[in-house]
């Protein structure tokens, strides 16, 4: 019977799915759209772009201060003052989790309230440059299981909350968790649509925001109790497709971003949805937050080139969603790593946190400061093709490919560098540069019609 069952199950798994189209309407690419303050941001399916087709890496920070959660403190919203200071680091993005359980604290009412707040924060980031990606959070199913995300009525019952295994992984897999994950994936209860619901009142909020970059559907899908693989293909896929599709109709100018499965280490399967505007996420902790079964070693390009690989199945610009640690030497030493990795394939990330109110809090570890902000290219005219700072020297180089003509490259410089010298492959009566202390961008004017490009920056304090 066992055997009788997984042949039907890897027969079901691989019959194509059939998806809702994309509403014709919402087919426009971002990029037509005009709007005052930020660009308008999209996807082209390989990279994220802004209006005028410049290449964009959106680095930054995550943000908790609206999470509800029990399995972690969030920390305060930043005002004014921690935008600014973000944006004097050189970040240009957060990644603003939010809770389901906030957004809808009773089935079908919705807080307007919270939506407030999170326009608020939004606001205050735009202000100072700066692009919010909402991330709707869940972990371990509920506050009421210990985590964040649903809201206490959306849950399965009095089953127990946790499991006989070292924590966090007695909440991972406890029975309570895995029945409600199963009862949302299989959709016997409604609640994805109240999902699709939750989000539709939070999107039409923003439709005509070029600050709000994109929305990542759902925080680290969990597969179980459904098997990674047939997990991913025939009940995540389908949910983010009705998500996509129904979103777009009222707000078709964001990005939206899916990611890799919490699959524990598990094979996975990555598809294709037939939609425009795509951003492929994963989460890369440097095994910080591997299951104690596995005893890996430490990795930096794997995960990255995984992650490229899977976003192109996917037809998606690859982004790094979290990506931190705590602060220990072995810590500290991985994140500078997979810093330089992440300029070495030239991704975009959100670190994790900005201030929560645990060790992993950004701010709280000023040791980090020089090696996460770090000067990079935020928007460059064509295809960015190397990349690499020193952060002992203060060097920035890169180059690219692309009609620089009228589209100058922006490079966003930490304010803890006030001098830099600049040196180009083109030539110097064709270069005009400037450095501005309020934005804290260097920004440089090539006016040769070269198509290549090398730049090379050395920033002093």
């Amino acid at each position: 019977m066992a055997v009788v069952v997984a042949l039907l199950a890897a027969v079901y798994a691989i019959l194509p799915n059939g998806y809702p189209a994309y509403p014709a309407a919402a087919a426009q690419r971002a990029s037509a759209v005009s709007g005052a303050g930020l660009p308008w941001l999209h996807s082209n399916g390989h990279v994220i772009l802004d209006q005028t087709g410049r290449q964009v890496l959106l680095r930054g920070m995550n943000v908790t201060g609206l999470l509800h959660a029990s399995d972690l403190g969030a920390g305060p919203v930043p005002g004014p003052s921690g935008f600014a200071e973000m944006a004097g680091d050189g970040f240009d993005v957060i990644r603003l989790p939010i809770s389901w359980s906030a957004l809808e604290p009773r089935p079908g009412h919705f807080s307007t309230a919270y939506l407030a707040r999170i326009r608020g924060v939004v606001a205050d980031a735009a202000a100072h440059g700066i692009y919010t990606i909402l991330d709707l959070h869940n972990i371990d199913w509920s506050q009421a299981y210990g985590g964040d995300g649903a809201p206490s009525w959306a849950i399965a019952g009095p089953l127990p909350h946790r499991f006989p295994a070292p924590p966090p992984w007695n909440r991972h897999i406890a029975p309570g968790v895995l029945a409600s994950y199963g009862i949302f994936w299989m959709d016997w209860a409604g609640w994805q649509a109240d999902v699709v619901a939750s989000w539709r009142f939070v999107a039409r909020a923003f439709a005509d925001d070029p600050a709000m970059a994109g929305y990542d559907l759902w925080n680290e899908p969990h597969p179980f109790p459904i098997p990674p693989g047939l997990f991913e293909a025939k009940f995540l896929l389908p949910f983010e497709a009705r998500l996509i599709t129904t979103l777009a109709r009222v707000a078709p100018h964001q990005m939206w971003i899916t990611e890799q499965t919490l699959d524990f280490g598990l094979p996975t399967y990555v598809g294709r949805l037939p939609y425009p505007n795509q951003v492929f996420s994963s989460h890369v902790f440097a095994t910080l937050l591997e299951p104690p079964w596995q005893r890996p070693v430490p990795q930096y390009a794997i995960p990255l080139r995984l992650l490229q690989a899977q976003a192109r199945t996917a037809g998606a610009a690859p982004w790094v969603g979290e990506i931190g640690g705590p602060p220990t030497a072995g810590s500290n030493r991985w994140i500078a790593r997979e810093m330089n990795e992440l300029d070495r394939f030239r991704l975009g990330f959100a670190y994790w946190d900005w201030n929560e109110s645990g060790a992993w809090s950004f701010v709280r570890q000023p040791q980090r400061l020089r090696t996460v902000a770090r000067a990079y290219p935020r928007a460059t005219p064509g295809t960015l093709l190397t990349l690499g700072f020193d952060v002992a020297t203060g060097r920035l180089t890169l180059s690219f490919e692309g009609v620089t003509r009228g589209r100058p490259l922006l490079i966003a410089v930490p304010a803890f560098f006030t001098r830099y010298r600049l040196r180009t492959s083109d030539p110097a009566a064709d270069v005009r540069s400037r450095l501005d202390a309020r934005t804290h961008l260097l920004t440089v004017l090539i006016r040769d019609h070269e198509r290549h490009h090398v730049v090379a920056v050395e920033l002093d304090a």
